[in-house]
């Protein structure tokens, strides 16, 4: 199948990779039509599927896709736009997947992609600002300096990223220092575990170890790597901005379930 004649804005395309994604987190027997809530403030797309269950949009987007097949869009009697992703938008979706590179580069490109979303921006604002900064150094220098600071940012960002989800999700007796965000971490993991079934729960605890592991590695870069008196490198550099941006990945993805 030829996808050449469907021209799309960047951000119409990754619109149409978070509906399919979304429809896909929804058992098929469970499957529901997305609708959207217009107001004065803005278009919000509601759907079981979606993170949280809803997500900031515009309306004309969803027109767009709907007008290339990709959607068919329809509204209620009282007037609420409704849609499900047509064969051809999951086959366009396939597409836009295989154009990203090799397998590895399309998971790479996927959570970038989700960290880059507005919603996630939205979320995490300084913890992505942080992120993005470190990001940009990585490819700047390979200096002991730049290092310290991306180790520092990296720092930072996951800080700010444990606040965030401190601050929406408002564990009891957490701890209120910044600074310890493997025990903020662990407050909110335990509370969302509370609502899964213990193969989700095994995996909850995992990523505890896993944001263990990451924390004590940019702490490591930022202070150069002087416990095991070795300089740092910027292989060093580049796996604490990856798995700065893993982890925080796979958090979201697993608290908002």
């Amino acid at each position: 199948m030829e996808f050449g004649d469907i021209v799309l804005e960047q951000e119409q395309k990754a619109l149409l990779v978070m509906l399919v994604e979304a429809a896909r987190n929804v058992p098929r027997d469970q499957r529901q039509k997305f609708w959207v809530a217009q107001a004065a403030g803005g278009d919000i797309c509601i759907h079981a599927g979606l993170p949280g269950g809803s997500a900031n949009t515009y309306m004309g987007d969803f027109e767009i896709l709907a007008n290339e097949r990709l959607l068919n869009l329809s509204y209620s009697p009282s007037g609420t736009p409704q849609f499900d992703v047509t064969p051809l938008g999951f086959a366009y979706y396939d597409y836009l997947k295989k154009q990203t590179g090799q397998p590895a580069q399309r998971v790479e490109s996927s959570i970038k992609g989700h960290l880059s979303a507005d919603e996630f921006q939205r979320k995490y604002s300084l913890a992505y600002k942080k992120w993005c900064e470190a990001e940009d150094l990585l490819w700047v220098s390979d200096s002991e300096t730049q290092l310290k600071t991306i180790g520092h940012l990296c720092r930072e960002a996951i800080q700010e990223f444990a606040t965030a989800l401190v601050e929406r999700f408002q564990p009891a007796d957490v701890d209120d220092n910044k600074a310890h965000d493997v025990n903020r971490m662990k407050s909110v993991l335990q509370l969302r575990a509370s609502r899964l079934g213990d193969t989700e729960r095994s995996f909850l605890d995992a990523l505890l170890e896993y944001w263990k592991a990451v924390s004590s590695l940019v702490q490591r870069e930022e202070h150069g790597g002087q416990r095991e008196g070795r300089s740092l490198v910027w292989e060093d550099g580049r796996r604490v901005v990856f798995q700065t941006v893993v982890v925080m990945f796979e958090v979201d993805k697993a608290v908002v379930r």
